[in-house]
């Protein structure tokens, strides 16, 4: 029989609604199947494989980054007995620029001046300058008073100088820490104080690590462009950005003792000084390997970027491969070219 939308019913009619047992244990078999494939596909995952080769990449990639920003060196520290690594780069303290006698500092880092006048003939704009000005004239940036700013790990200072005499001056005085000095027959000095241990744990200030340029270096008339940099590795000085004295040391710097004082105390700065900048070395970057990974024993201790996020040609001979080595004896390498760029 056959309703009027053309079905049709009888006692043999026997509706069909979902699957035959033969059918659910096709599909059960099908679906164990894959299962077991997708199991299997899992269990040869290792996510610790791909987060430690991204963990040591970004790391890396931080300190170029703060290296291209801040124009000034940056490094890693890769510790191979304990799977650490962190890295290093410049971090601005203060700028002065020196337009009025408020000595104004960038982020707040204000100082004082005793004595002098702003003159109009500057390295940039304007420029403080102490030429005639009596005993003690000076300018004082209190640094000490301000949390955060420590030079334990290395600094950067630079500043443009225009000297009048040949006359032998302190230019800059960092808190007792570090300074900057004009000597008698066109000497640069540079130094800074270390932090020493005694044997039963106290800590205190060493003597003056120094180095000084060659004879004729500076002559009074024309603005000089100096640049004094450690990093626990190297104390640099640098005139007109080319380094005119070094040398190897990897002390920590003594704790600011005092202010940052602009001039000689003792007689005039009888010259003048604009563009002053003060950068320290801070931790941009911070990790561990994931359990499980280790570095290859052929890993380097350090990762040394230039100012320019290149490789440091005087640290690395050419590109740089880190191996990382997995508990099932295979590795993977990240791959650190001249130019700097993290593969």
């Amino acid at each position: 029989m056959v309703n009027r939308h053309g079905a049709q019913h009888g006692r043999g009619a026997v509706p069909r609604g979902g699957f035959t047992l033969i059918e659910l244990i096709v599909v059960m078999g099908i679906l164990g199947v894959l299962f077991g494939l997708g199991f299997g596909m899992l269990g040869n995952l290792n996510p610790g494989r791909r987060a430690a080769l991204g963990l040591v990449q970004n790391v890396i990639r931080s300190a170029r980054n703060n290296a291209v920003a801040r124009s000034a060196p940056a490094l890693v520290r890769l510790d191979l007995a304990t799977g650490k690594l962190h890295a290093a780069g410049m971090d601005v303290i203060g700028t002065w620029q020196f337009e009025t006698m408020d000595i104004d500092g960038s982020a707040g880092l204000d100082g004082v001046a005793t004595g002098g006048a702003i003159i109009d003939q500057g390295f940039l704009g304007k420029a403080l300058s102490f030429t005639g000005a009596g005993s003690g004239a000076r300018a004082e940036i209190p640094l000490q008073e301000f949390a955060g700013v420590d030079l334990r790990e290395g600094f950067m200072v630079s500043c443009a100088l225009q000297l009048d005499s040949t006359a032998p001056t302190r230019v800059l005085d960092i808190g007792e820490a570090a300074l900057l000095e004009c000597r008698s027959n066109g000497v640069l000095r540079a130094g800074f104080r270390p932090e020493v241990v005694s044997a039963s744990g106290v800590r205190s200030a060493g003597g003056l690590i120094a180095v000084d340029s060659a004879p004729g270096t500076w002559e009074p008339g024309r603005w000089l462009r100096i640049t004094v940099a450690y990093n626990r590795r190297l104390l640099r000085l640098a005139l007109d950005g080319v380094d005119v004295a070094r040398v190897e040391n990897d002390a920590p710097v003594w704790q600011l003792q005092g202010p940052l004082t602009i001039g000689d105390p003792r007689a005039p700065l009888s010259g003048a000084i604009d563009a002053l900048s003060l950068m320290a070395v801070v931790d941009s970057a911070e990790a561990a390997l994931p359990k499980g990974v280790v570095f290859a024993a052929d890993a380097p201790r350090t990762v040394v970027f230039s100012a320019d996020g290149a490789l440091d040609r005087e640290v690395h001979a050419g590109p740089l491969s880190i191996g990382l080595e997995y508990e099932d004896g295979s590795q993977a390498r990240v791959l650190v070219n001249a130019y700097g760029t993290v593969e």
